[in-house]
């Protein structure tokens, strides 16, 4: 067995904040908005084709389809007044807006494509970012609503299958394992969620002192 029979997909997620703006947490509905126009005015001078769609617009059903499809995160489905989102024509960027950060980039593809990802999302970052003041310290790197995401403010994850692990009661002696070379495991839908059908996210824990190449 290879990494292709259980890497279902790569991840790669880059989070962000503008300068002179307060965290999504503490922004009234002005503020809020005005954070969604200046990312989709930035994203719009690359004529790339992304659709903008507000929380606000969409009903619970539609909300758990773009859930289940790895499109917006359940924290982002929460927020429903102040958030929004920008997706690519063929699916693989989704830019989530007033999340937990100002800017929420995600980039998927199937099997074991991190490098794929990567580039992708480091492509749309600096797009945006050509047009946009980051929240950016000098020794800390970019600054992050939560600390642990301080740094490059990146995730990097693989979706993998494991059944026999998980019938065969090992999962759990691996997933410490694992947990001792700074790398998390989640669930299907990330942070605070359940694995399901024997799926679990494995990403890297730190973001502080290193590269994205690196990570």
């Amino acid at each position: 067995m290879d990494k292709r029979d259980i890497v279902i997909t790569s991840r790669i997620r880059l989070a962000r904040n503008l300068k002179d703006y307060r965290f999504p947490v503490k922004m009234g509905q002005e503020e809020a908005e005005n954070v969604i126009q200046e990312v989709n005015s930035a994203v719009a001078k690359a004529d790339s084709g992304y659709k903008l769609t507000y929380m606000r617009d969409l009903s619970d059903i539609q909300k758990n389809v773009l859930i289940e499809n790895h499109v917006i995160s359940p924290a982002l489905a929460e927020r429903n007044e102040r958030s929004a989102f920008l997706l690519s024509p063929d699916k693989k960027i989704s830019i989530m807006l007033n999340e937990e950060d100002h800017i929420r980039i995600q980039t998927i593809e199937k099997g074991m494509s991190l490098k794929e990802c990567w580039e992708l999302g480091n492509a749309t970052d600096d797009i945006i970012e050509s047009s946009l003041d980051y929240a950016f310290d000098q020794d800390l790197g970019y600054v992050t609503a939560c600390p642990t995401n301080m740094g490059t403010g990146m995730r990097a994850s693989v979706m993998i299958h494991l059944p026999a692990l998980s019938v065969t009661n090992q999962i759990e002696k691996l997933l410490y394992g694992v947990s001792q070379l700074g790398v998390a495991v989640r669930g299907v839908y990330g942070e605070g969620t359940k694995s399901l059908g024997h799926l679990y996210q494995i990403s890297n824990q730190g973001t502080l002192g290193a590269s994205e190449e690196t990570l």
